[in-house]
């Protein structure tokens, strides 16, 4: 068990940042707790009265945790303080916002409950330190999956405007509160209804596209182009993941001789207690590219790879030239398919103060960006015996 507490679940964002004492972007070190990144910047945004187009940041954090980040405000006054959960300090200007391509990693202190014995971590550390871990975007990317209607994205690439409506608007999450749940199915339950639905509204999106439907019921598209860019990026980066993800798990299926899955949201996470020295040696290299038109792969295998899942969902390298959502387009990047932490080393063991008879370990270890401390995890406790 870990994130029972976020003191359990540290993360220290580490970037290389052009500081100044003068500049058009005032950057902050952002501290939180109970806040994740997105939700703490609108906030920001509304309370400070800025437009949230003022402020930028390179990565995303979890709400689960004690984190830190940077982020930039297009402003020269001074925003430091504290508030609920978070707090900002100054740190200098840049000439730029920040991005993703300024932070070089990020560096954990994570612990882990619940143990009835902690043999097996010990010996999986140095195997870890040596053959590191696949580099799988782990399930807080999919937190808008819905696992009975499906990808949000894979609705809008095959063109079925109305299923992709009904899953952003009726989906309720992974970490949806019960009556949240419960009023989401009963949107599914009634769709098409659309003066009932707007009156089972509560959100102001909701409202908006529910409202725009009950005046013109078959228009679907012009419904879908409410959506925020933002919350369309984040639907399109979450079936990227999966695409991503699934071309993983066929290569290590395909190249790793033992192997052990581990159940995720979108789909099983495999990793190996052995590898083979030409296998690691090849999958250390490899870079796969994320799901786009365009897409430069390192090799026949990985094409062809990734063509067999295209075929097998209906989908063709053509259909993300989508535009049905304007502004906002499918780009592909290069990720790494394995990762090999740095620093990884135990930090304590003890007793587990929140379950009693049972032990807790405290591990320490930095990963580059992007690569997620929860994968690295799922691999520690993995048992010898299960693979």
């Amino acid at each position: 068990m870990i994130k029972a507490e976020p003191e359990d679940f540290v993360v220290e964002e580490r970037a290389d940042l052009p500081l100044r004492e003068r500049g058009e972007y005032r950057v902050y070190l952002l501290r939180k707790r109970h806040w994740n990144t997105l939700d703490l910047i609108h906030h920001l945004s509304r309370s400070l009265g800025l437009p949230a187009d003022r402020f930028s940041y390179g990565g995303k954090k979890d709400k689960h945790g004690l984190t830190s980040q940077f982020i930039a405000v297009k402003s020269p006054s001074d925003f430091s303080g504290q508030g609920k959960n978070f707090r900002l300090e100054s740190r200098g200007y840049v000439d730029r916002p920040m991005g993703p391509d300024l932070i070089r990693g990020n560096a954990f202190v994570v612990t882990i409950r619940g143990l009835s014995d902690i043999g097996h971590l010990k010996a999986n550390l140095p195997k870890v330190r040596q053959t590191g871990f696949p580099n799988f975007f782990d399930d807080q990317r999919f937190r808008s999956y819905d696992l009975e209607r499906g990808f949000f994205a894979e609705k809008i690439l095959k063109r079925h405007w109305n299923g992709a409506l009904q899953v952003f608007l009726t989906s309720a999450g992974s970490d949806a509160r019960p009556t949240e749940a419960e009023r989401k199915s009963a949107l599914f339950k009634n769709w098409k209804d659309w003066p009932l639905l707007l009156t089972l509204s509560e959100e102001p999106l909701e409202k908006s596209i529910f409202g725009y439907l009950n005046s013109h019921p078959e228009d679907a598209v012009r419904a879908l182009s409410r959506i925020p860019i933002e919350e369309v990026s984040m639907q399109y980066a979450a079936y990227q993941s999966h695409l991503w993800n699934e071309l993983l798990r066929r290569l290590i299926k395909q190249k790793v001789q033992s192997r052990n899955g581990v159940r995720g949201r979108e789909g099983e996470y495999y990793f190996w207690d052995k590898i083979e020295a030409d296998v690691f040696t090849y999958l250390s290299r490899l870079q796969i590219p994320t799901a786009a038109a365009r897409m430069k792969f390192a090799d026949e295998l990985t094409r062809s790879l990734f063509e067999d899942i295209l075929k097998e969902k209906g989908l063709t390298f053509s259909s993300f030239r989508t535009k049905a959502l304007q502004k906002v387009y499918f780009r592909s990047f290069q990720r790494r398919a394995l990762v090999i932490p740095e620093d990884l080393q135990t930090v304590a063991v003890g007793d587990d103060e929140i379950h009693p008879g049972q032990k807790k370990w405290t591990v320490s270890f930095v990963l580059p960006r992007g690569a997620y401390g929860t994968m690295l995890i799922k691999r520690l406790v993995l048992k010898p015996d299960k693979g």
